[in-house]
């Protein structure tokens, strides 16, 4: 009998198996029908792949559950934000190390995480669900201008609005019909600087591992991350502080974290977190700082066969991503990328749409056009290096005429996708 570490991975994708192997762990792979590919090469002996539906709780509690009996699983594990609550239907279920389905509900559900983080006092921000015009008047009424609205539990900077005066409330609200938002969440604008704080606990001992400054633009898309982070240690001691009583307020105890902090002029404020490892190109900047992949971190810590870090290992270099944008149309021609590519501080190179396909409206992360990811000695000189490598690369279009009812209707369904409010047991309709 095999005495390899067995551990499920849901919505696994070739890198994250391959990195499994490398750690000589057998895993029991769960992707839906729409996910599946074929096993990539070399993986034939150490990965079992489960084609179902994983958001259907009572499916895969009974699937996995049954081989779990026979064969038990070491763990459970997942890097994707739709798969974090069905990962943690099998923890709870099979009694598994790792987040609760409450914790996870917490997490994804923003509504309820600001009512509980409210009602335990850690970094309070008003909050309110809103269903349409009024709402939105009554809470810029009660909590001044600007704020925020945006779907309940959505990912990715997709279907987030500011409302700026009273003057734009009526707009704003015809904006979150049009997409299909008839539900969201209002919040108070959090004036500041943001960053990105990666880390991981170890039965209730967080560690801090990765603090990135952020580059953010129009619809709170992200364009670019720097690290490390340029916090003195003052203010980085109080946003560790803010982000462990975070994480024990949610129940979060074990495991990968992700958690996204403004520095306001009030203090650090919790943005949202997330019981995974950031995106964005994060795990290969920390790989490249700290020598930490986090993605194999967190997978060696499911399945029970990772050693606990005493603390961050030091810095090592600086690295940064920045993310380029492109006029919506047919791309035609991509310059400047092979140059890119061969710079020597280049780490990663990507271009979401290469030539024949089709750029769309700017609404959420995936609509960018590409990114560069470097390597340098600071952190500042690496985003420096980025922003210069990812200007010289250009995709030249053949113009599309916009049509705002199609691209209303592909906003309505990318939300309809990714926020998982009806999942949660809220009525979107």
């Amino acid at each position: 009998m095999s005495t390899k570490k067995r551990v499920c991975v849901i919505a696994a994708r070739e890198p994250l198996l391959r990195r499994a192997a490398a750690l000589d762990l057998e895993v029991l792979s769960v992707q839906s029908p729409q996910e599946f590919r074929s096993l990539p090469a070399g993986l034939a002996d150490s990965v079992t792949t489960l084609v179902l539906d994983y958001h259907d709780r009572d499916l895969l509690v009974e699937t996995v559950g049954a081989l779990h009996a026979a064969r038990p699983l070491d763990g459970v594990f997942t890097v994707y934000e739709e798969a974090l609550l069905p990962t943690a239907h099998l923890v709870d279920a099979l009694g598994l190390p790792g987040a609760s389905y409450e914790t996870v509900k917490l997490l994804t559900d923003k509504w309820a995480m600001r009512e509980h983080l409210r009602e335990a006092g850690v970094g309070t921000v008003a909050a309110a669900l809103g269903r349409g015009e009024a709402d939105l008047a009554a809470f810029g009424a009660e909590h001044g201008y600007p704020f925020v609205a945006k779907p309940v539990a959505g990912s990715a900077s997709l279907g987030v609005f500011r409302v700026d005066t009273a003057a734009e409330v009526p707009s704003v609200a015809g904006r979150l019909r049009e997409v299909g938002l008839d539900l969201f969440l209002m919040e108070e604008f959090l004036d500041g600087h943001e960053i990105s704080v990666d880390g991981i606990s170890f039965h209730g001992r967080y560690v801090m591992l990765a603090v990135c400054d952020k580059i953010t633009g129009a619809g709170f898309i992200e364009f670019g991350h720097s690290l490390p982070t340029a916090l003195d240690a003052d203010r980085l001691g109080a946003v560790e502080e803010l982000v462990a009583s975070f994480l024990e307020c949610v129940g979060l105890t074990e495991g990968l974290s992700h958690v996204e902090v403004k520095l306001t002029a009030a203090g650090p404020k919790i943005v949202e977190g997330h019981n995974r490892r950031g995106g964005d190109r994060l795990n290969t900047m920390a790989d490249a700082v700290y020598g930490v992949d986090l993605e194999e971190l967190g997978l060696a810590w499911a399945a029970g066969a990772a050693e606990e870090l005493p603390a961050a290992p030091p810095a090592r270099c600086g690295t940064a991503v920045r993310f380029f944008t492109a006029e919506r149309g047919v791309v035609r021609e991509v310059l400047g990328a092979d140059e890119v590519r061969a710079h020597p501080q280049v780490l990663e190179l990507h271009v979401n749409f290469p030539v024949g396909r089709s750029v769309p409206r700017l609404r959420w992360s995936l609509d960018r056009a590409g990114y560069v990811v470097v390597r340098a000695d600071t952190a500042a000189e690496a985003l420096a290096l980025g922003q210069d490598l990812a200007s010289r690369i250009r995709l030249v279009v053949d113009p599309a005429d916009p049509d705002r009812a199609a691209d209303d209707a592909s906003h309505r369904e990318l939300i309809g996708e990714l926020d998982q409010a009806g999942r949660l047991g809220y009525r979107t309709s």
